[in-house]
């Protein structure tokens, strides 16, 4: 079975944050005697966070236009697909002239 980039490196994630997750008795009785375990847990919970939302660099690049990962609605036109929104705005005048055969 060969694996991509892409799936190791989810994995490798997965491996990070569950060693984050699991309890270290020794650092933490250091930060009791430090008087710093709420200051420890709180960026324990701040590297979770930014862990969590890291992007995997593996991931094949977006097809242009669809950089945000959201799905437009589109209207087909004679000059082909554009967004409903930019066909309900001024262009919308312009695409219903070339419906016509006009410009």
């Amino acid at each position: 079975m060969s694996e991509t980039k892409q799936e190791k490196w989810d994995r490798g994630k997965t491996l990070f944050l569950e060693s984050v997750y699991k309890p270290d008795d020794r650092l933490r009785g250091c930060a009791h005697n430090q008087e710093c375990y709420h200051e420890l847990m709180e960026i324990r919970d701040q590297v979770i966070e930014m862990v969590r939302a890291m992007p995997n660099p593996h991931n094949p690049p977006l097809v242009a236009g669809q950089k945000n990962n959201i799905k437009v609605p589109t209207v087909t036109t004679p000059a082909g697909e554009i967004s409903e929104t930019l066909y309900s705005g001024t262009l919308r005048s312009y695409y219903d002239n070339l419906n016509n055969g006009n410009q």
